[in-house]
């Protein structure tokens, strides 16, 4: 038994660099694809509201099936789970390089998304499951650099990718990254499956997509100012999501253990991770919007405003890391939640005026700040849970970061839709801007204002952030207290 834990251990960085290469190929996928909207709008014909789906299907099926990955993991066991995910998705690369139409396209980005969310949980557990708690906090740092690394490097590559090439050669990036994967899947991961058979909650599952397609049609209907339909729409979703819900209170076998939520801190955490998915898509979806319309910047010039974002992830990730090691979770999602805020409160200011390279340090001031908490993120909410809750810990997570990004990025693009409504005196397409067409001087200044109201209130956003993140410092001190007293008791 010894031999085959030394065996495991020693082998635990081959393992964290291949799950590491399979993130990388799916998250780069999220949001490489925000500069060639204007491109895709152009080729399609497609309006503000149709070409959202093709950001926002991706994010939510990767979101719905987070939480079928336990399952499917449990009945392909890991290596095949990993290679089966990373083989559909480069088909699906391919697929939407090729797109004929939009809606092919959007078929594409559903099925990248699905798998992407099986990937991204399975990396999670393999890397818990292969480190001791002393190196939790750098090997998790490592997979950090693929779930923050990889959307803020995005805009950067699909930028000059966009100028050099086409709009199709955006999706091609993740292709050797899924090679990659695939071969040290082939060589390093195990082969076992779990021996038990829980049977998989289809009705649950089905209540959970039908829940996240009405709501994102609903919000997209709302933005193109179809008030009643949206408002249905909107409403019929929230009562899916409250019979899934229901669903996971009666079901025998429910796509999440509810006995995760009896650990106040892991609550906690999960209200921070979606805090967190909103935070990095919805700003990743925001800032070239600001940049190409506000700004008049092209494609590659926007991806080089998010350039230093990414080079700065590069050297905080092995920090926060380590950081995460030595220090208690909640202080240094303190200081990410706050750091964000601060970032946001910057691009409040921008105006056309502003600076390239003030616009650049703003975006990485938020992406560090991302950078500091995402492994202590993770290390805070799965440490306090028992070993059999891990696998549902981790895609509860998951599911949380991801469900924050799909929704924030609705919210956040209805709310700019409203804001500049209401400064211009009606109904505004904001189609025009995003494709580079020159606004008057009226419609230039109330566009910013419209900016400057969505990013402000994205800044409030992460403040109940710090707020959550001080609710896990007293239960820390809490139970850090009753300890103490247990000890003294004996």
């Amino acid at each position: 038994m010894s031999s085959e834990r030394d065996d495991a251990r020693a082998g635990r960085w081959p393992v964290a660099l291949t799950v590491l290469m399979g993130t990388i190929a799916v998250v780069l996928n999220a949001t490489v694809i925000n500069v060639a909207i204007p491109p895709i709008m152009a080729d399609f014909g497609l309006s503000q509201a149709g070409a959202q789906w093709i950001s926002t299907g991706f994010l939510a099926a990767m979101t719905a099936a987070m939480l079928a990955s336990a399952r499917v993991i449990e009945r392909l066991g890991q290596r095949r789970t990993f290679e089966a995910a990373l083989c559909v998705f480069l088909l699906a690369c391919v697929l939407a390089a090729a797109s004929p139409d939009a809606w092919v396209l959007i078929a594409a980005r559903v099925i990248q998304g699905a798998t992407a969310g099986i990937i991204q949980p399975l990396a999670l557990v393999m890397i818990f499951q292969s480190f001791d708690d002393a190196e939790r906090g750098r090997a998790l740092g490592l997979y950090g650099m693929g779930v923050v690394l990889a959307p803020a490097l995005g805009p950067t590559v699909g930028g000059f990718l966009i100028d050099w090439l086409s709009w199709r050669a955006v999706f091609l990036p993740s292709i050797p990254f899924c090679l990659l994967g695939l071969a040290g899947g082939w060589r390093v991961l195990t082969r076992r499956a779990s021996t038990e058979r829980v049977p998989f909650d289809w009705l649950g599952f089905g209540l959970l997509g039908a829940a996240l397609v009405l709501v994102l049609v609903g919000l997209t209907a709302l933005s193109e100012y179809a008030r009643l339909r949206g408002g249905l729409l909107t409403a019929a979703g929230l009562a899916f999501a409250a019979g899934f819900v229901i669903r996971l209170l009666r079901s025998p076998h429910p796509l999440i253990r509810l006995a995760v939520f009896a650990y106040p801190r892991f609550v906690l955490t999960v209200g921070i991770a979606a805090l967190y998915g909103a935070g990095l898509y919805a700003s990743t979806y925001l800032v070239p919007l600001l940049a190409q319309s506000v700004q008049q910047m092209s494609p590659s010039a926007t991806g080089l405003v998010m350039m230093p974002a990414g080079l700065t992830l590069l050297a905080i990730f092995p920090i926060g890391g380590r950081l995460a090691d030595r220090f208690p979770a909640h202080r240094l999602n303190i200081i990410g939640c706050g750091g964000f805020a601060l970032g946001t409160a910057g691009l409040a200011l921008a105006d056309p005026t502003t600076p390239f390279w003030l616009l650049a340090v703003l975006v990485a001031v938020g992406r560090m700040a991302l950078g500091v908490m995402m492994p202590a993120l993770n290390i805070g909410g799965l440490r306090g849970l028992p070993s059999e809750l891990t696998h549902q810990g981790s895609s509860m997570i998951s599911f949380a970061r991801q469900l924050g990004g799909t929704l924030g990025v609705n919210l956040f693009a209805l709310l700019l839709e409203i804001r500049a409504a209401h400064y211009l005196g009606g109904q505004v397409d904001l189609r025009s801007l995003y494709q580079g067409q020159a606004p008057s001087a009226r419609a230039l200044a109330e566009i910013t204002r419209a900016f400057r109201d969505t990013f402000a209130v994205f800044g409030a956003v992460f403040l109940v952030g710090v707020g959550l993140a001080i609710g896990m410092a007293v239960l820390h001190r809490r139970e850090n207290s009753g300890a103490t007293g247990r000890a003294e008791l004996k």
